[in-house]
């Protein structure tokens, strides 16, 4: 039977948050969810506060206008991360023999069937926005044994606690995995309930606690222990991408940091400018030297009679240009923005002036460097994912690999490339012996093949097909 106690807090199977045991939480880690949650908020617009408006009566508010201009910048600066689909070539072993090649080549094969199969192009594009608002995202690699392939989920970094090397804070040691799942789903799992004890209500969420080190794996269920025993994998199955960690932490930071005081200033501006233009839509009429204003009706049409001495005016709020200092600070913030976020404007195709070449790559090199950063830490993320990968398809699912689980990424260009120039040039490469066919084709990108081995060798049959027919020499093979 379920054990009643500090578990049985209520538990929403929808909800983000994980469902801890006491103590499991050190206040580091209580604090790493409290930022996640206050940059999740600001992400999704919670920018502005209420402002009170004066001489409108007790409880009336006007409400902060929100321009959300922080979720536009890292969706920008993501896209230029990931302008399309990357590719991996998966390393020899360096015996430089037929055999490694050739395994080398199955193994490229099957890592591209997997992230074909599995969307990973679209998981790894929503993965790259999560760490720029988090800070953190992480995925779950394991062996699906119903359909006998590799499984990778998106999880929560906010369910996560990695407990690393005490001389080295990159080495993780063992995570923990917290969230909710409910009685039908633990079935589906292949949770034995009658042997564990456990009497599962298919409509309750429970609390699910996993803890995996490299060579074991504990799972408890409301606080029992469900499984207990050697890790099937002999490795961590998580793998988390941490976005400008600091180098003596192992979390990252969320690119927010910077952009949230810029972003509330330009929404308290916008918002003042707003109210100055609507009031100056609306003029407010100023009585001078009227002791009261009973009987005088303002609209259209209406005729006042003043006493002699008095005088009735509009206030014309934009009178003298006022505006103006608003419009100027206004273009201060934003260029702040774009400096800060080191996205250009010429990022959003609008740079005021025409510019190509190398005066285009100046104008947006910003950019390129803070996307030359982040790539750097997705390299290390591929590397380590596509190990894993590699290792279930080789040990379960049969593949020849030969061991290999070294590979390299290929990145599609930063900014747009005029394709018959990138192909004259691989073309000089091969020629002048400075590179081989197989790297020029996996250069080009989506100028090439995703698959650099097969297309090499269809052109190479379809050289000898065409020697043999016409009778010419086949200068593909030579």
């Amino acid at each position: 039977m379920l054990i009643a106690g500090p578990w049985q807090a209520a538990v929403d199977t929808g909800a983000e948050r994980a469902v801890w045991p006491p103590g499991a939480l050190t206040p580091a880690d209580e604090a790493r969810f409290g930022h996640y949650a206050a940059a999740q908020a600001f992400f999704g617009g919670a920018q502005g506060v209420t402002l009170a408006r004066r001489g409108t009566g007790r409880g009336q508010a006007a409400q902060q206008l929100v321009f959300n201009y922080a979720r536009t910048m890292l969706r920008k600066t993501t896209s230029y991360v990931f302008p399309a689909a990357v590719s991996f070539v998966v390393l020899p072993d360096g015996g430089g023999g037929d055999g490694s090649e050739a395994a080398a080549n199955r193994a490229e094969r099957a890592l591209a069937d997997v992230v074909r199969d599995l969307d990973l192009a679209r998981l790894d594009l929503a993965l790259a926005l999560d760490a720029s608002v988090l800070g953190d995202a992480a995925v779950k690699v394991t062996w699906d044994r119903s359909k006998g392939r590799p499984r990778v989920v998106a999880v929560n970094p906010a369910t996560l606690v990695v407990r690393t090397a005490a001389d080295d804070p990159r080495a993780v040691r063992a995570v923990t995995h917290a969230y909710a799942l409910g009685g039908a789903d633990l079935a589906d799992i292949g949770l034995d309930a009658a042997g564990s004890g456990l009497d599962l209500d298919p409509e309750r969420a429970y609390p699910v606690v996993e803890w995996w080190s490299d060579d074991r794996w504990r799972m408890t269920v409301a606080g029992q222990v469900v499984r207990d025993g050697e890790n099937p994998y002999g490795w961590i199955p998580y793998v988390i991408a941490t976005n400008d960690p600091r180098p003596f932490g192992f979390w990252g930071q969320s690119d927010l940091l910077d952009l949230v005081d810029v972003c509330m200033e330009l929404n308290r501006r916008m918002t003042v400018l707003a109210r100055v233009l609507e009031l100056s839509g609306a003029p407010i009429a100023v009585l001078e030297n009227v002791d009261g204003s009973e009987g005088i009706a303002v609209g259209p049409g209406a005729k006042w009679e003043l006493p002699e001495g008095a005088r009735a005016y509009l206030l014309d709020l934009l009178q003298g240009g006022g505006t103006q200092l608003h419009i100027a600070y206004i273009d201060l913030l934003y260029r702040t923005l774009h400096d800060l976020s080191e996205t250009p404007r010429t990022a959003f195709g609008d740079s005021g002036r025409d510019l190509s070449g190398a005066a285009l790559e100046v104008e947006i090199q910003p950019l390129v460097q803070k996307v030359g950063r982040k790539r750097r830490m997705w390299d290390a993320f591929f590397q380590s994912r596509n190990a894993l990968l590699l290792d279930l398809l080789e040990r379960f699912g049969g593949e020849a690999l030969g061991g290999l689980r070294q590979t390299a990424t290929i990145w599609p260009p930063v900014l747009p490339s005029d394709t018959d120039s990138a192909v004259r040039n691989a073309v000089s490469l091969v020629e002048h012996g400075i590179r081989s066919r197989r790297s020029a084709m996996a250069g080009l990108g989506s100028a090439g093949s995703e698959d650099p081995e097969a297309e090499l060798a269809r052109i190479l049959d379809e050289a000898r097909q065409f020697a043999e027919v016409s009778g010419a020499p086949d200068t593909a093979i030579r």
